[in-house]
């Protein structure tokens, strides 16, 4: 035995032959004895596969209100930062930042006697000037009174009159009033700060109406017009209604996009300055449908759209989101009629012919 094993391992090629006849016994008895149902020739070259089954709504369209939504902010409708015109030390302040004032409100008073007391003097040099020039008329048509001193005598009293008008002045602006009805927003001085011209006291600002500030891009500039209505949702989720009130004439060289404002009227200035603003500008009209977000779908191309049902077969129909609500998106591009997929359209592609179900088959109702 050891010597017939010795043989067959000095000679391999008997090895792998046998291995290869084992081979083809083993594959040839699996094709004698193969169960019929494998059978290739018996095959149903007729069987059809089931139609995918899809629920479909049939929606109508309405005609809405094209929109554009801008980020924008709330800023004052003006701002004024009132400062000192004449020289003087705060004698009092009367109102405190945060303060709504009135136009015409004293807001601040300067100390003022020097100013006082030569204004009075002036006012009797200008009585004094106006004897004097009446004296010299009167001698000058009795021939005692030159021409000359005539003509210095009526610059003396303009000279007086130009020293009370300057006198006035300092008294009065010695007096800080508000210039429109606003809110105390920075207030830069205190009781005792000695003034200069020019220095700031307080910059007072106007919220009624409350301003809404945005940039249009140049595509959309053209669909605007001026008092028409627009709504802004500020931070906290309330809605502000109101009209523009500006549309720029030059865009901006940096961004090409041309400045709009908002007005809305704000009475009792319960709303503030700076807050970030989402703003709806409606355009024109178009007929749109409304469905919900999860119905929209991409074609091979990547172009978003809808699936629809035509003649039993799917059309992918590209789409443009007119605006957005609570309830849905508003689409346009379906015509004013569709039925929509509204379930199972993941598994279906453009052009296939599928299995109909109606989900709802009164007319109009919009996918919820």
């Amino acid at each position: 035995m050891s010597t017939a094993m010795t043989k067959i391992r000095q000679q391999p090629a008997w090895i792998a032959l046998a291995i290869v006849l084992l081979l083809v016994l083993w594959i040839a008895s699996g094709m004698l004895f193969a169960d019929d149902r494998v059978n290739p020739n018996q095959v149903d070259k007729h069987h059809v596969s089931p139609l995918a089954k899809v629920t479909v709504t049939r929606l109508n369209a309405s005609e809405v209100n094209r929109e554009i939504n801008l980020y924008g902010r709330t800023e004052p409708d003006r701002v004024a930062t009132l400062r000192a015109e004449v020289k003087g030390m705060v004698e009092e302040v009367l109102v405190r930042e945060g303060q709504f004032v009135t136009q015409g409100q004293k807001l601040l008073k300067l100390e003022n006697t020097d100013a006082i007391n030569r204004l009075a003097s002036a006012k009797s040099t200008l009585k004094q000037r106006e004897i004097e020039l009446d004296g010299a008329k009167s001698l000058g048509k009795q021939g005692y009174q030159s021409q000359v001193n005539l003509a210095q005598a009526a610059a003396y009293l303009e000279a007086a009159k130009t020293d009370v008008k300057i006198l006035e002045f300092a008294v009065a602006k010695s007096v800080i009033i508000a210039p429109f009805d606003g809110v105390i927003n920075e207030r830069f001085v205190e009781v005792g700060d000695l003034l200069k011209d020019g220095d700031k006291i307080a910059t007072v600002v106007d919220l009624d109406p409350l301003v809404i500030t945005a940039n249009v891009t140049q595509g959309n500039v053209a669909g605007l017009q001026l008092e028409q209505a627009a709504a802004g949702r500020v931070a906290s989720g309330e809605i502000l209604h109101g009209k523009v009130r500006y549309i720029s004439s030059v865009s901006d060289q940096g961004t090409n996009t041309f400045k709009v404002e908002v007005a809305v009227p704000n009475p009792g200035h319960k709303q503030v300055a700076g807050m970030s603003t989402e703003l709806a500008l409606p355009l024109q009209k178009t007929w749109a449908m409304r469905i919900t977000p999860s119905v929209m779908a991409l074609d091979e191309l990547g172009n978003l759209g809808v699936k629809t049902v035509v003649n039993e077969h799917v059309k992918f129909i590209p789409i443009d989101i007119v605006k957005s609500d609570s309830q849905g998106v508003w689409l346009s591009g379906m015509g004013q009629q569709a039925e929509v997929i509204t379930l199972g359209h993941g598994f279906v592609r453009d052009g296939d012919k599928v299995d109909v179900v109606y989900a709802d088959q009164r007319s109009g109702q919009d996918i919820q």
